[in-house]
């Protein structure tokens, strides 16, 4: 149960990030092919554009599974989560909004994990389904293995510094949800 833990840490983690993600999928794959005209290799072109479109479609998978598992569970985990998620609270802050207490929000956060996992594997999606398309993802994949490691992937992907410059690879700026400028990859702040 412990691997469905993490990737349902690593999915409501990058739920912030995943409008960025596909608008990089949507300009990337508008780049690729405004510049397949002057393409050599078209066959390859056609490929990467099909991977670029399958990418955006696993993000929107990504929200749609985060909707449906919310929904599922009991009101005072979803909403825990979901302020977590969703509006990159720290725990404190939930605590604060919701009217708890610190203590209760960190259990009631920390079981609603667990009542996650359960709503997630009751939905069909089990560690073998997140493995096979989302373990070699730099959004979601990186964020998967922080939370094997035991890391705050919530303050991974929400608390970024915004002076911070990321130069990545172009499959790699897709996933991060970087824009891509001339087909080639923008240095841009890490901001919501």
């Amino acid at each position: 149960m412990e691997n469905i833990v993490c990737w349902v840490s690593a999915i409501l983690a990058s739920y912030r990030r995943l409008p960025r993600a596909v608008a990089a999928c949507k300009q990337t794959s508008r780049s690729l092919a405004e510049s397949g005209f002057y393409c050599e290799d078209t066959m390859a072109l056609v490929q990467k554009l099909i991977d670029c479109n399958a990418r955006a479609e696993s993000y929107l998978n990504v929200k749609v599974i985060v909707d449906d598992m919310l929904l599922r569970l009991p009101l005072k985990y979803a909403r825990i989560l979901q302020e977590r998620a969703c509006n990159g609270l720290a725990m404190c802050q939930i605590a604060k909004k919701l009217g708890y207490s610190e203590r209760s929000t960190f259990r009631w956060y920390a079981e609603g994990l667990k009542k996650a996992a359960c709503a997630i594997k009751k939905m069909g999606y089990d560690e073998k389904w997140f493995e096979s398309r989302y373990s070699k993802d730099v959004l979601i994949g990186d964020l998967y293995f922080l939370a094997k490691k035991g890391s705050d992937v919530f303050a991974r992907a929400c608390n970024l510094p915004d002076n911070k410059k990321i130069r990545l690879k172009l499959e790699d700026a897709v996933a991060a949800g970087l824009l891509l400028c001339d087909n080639k990859v923008a240095a841009l702040g890490c901001r919501d």
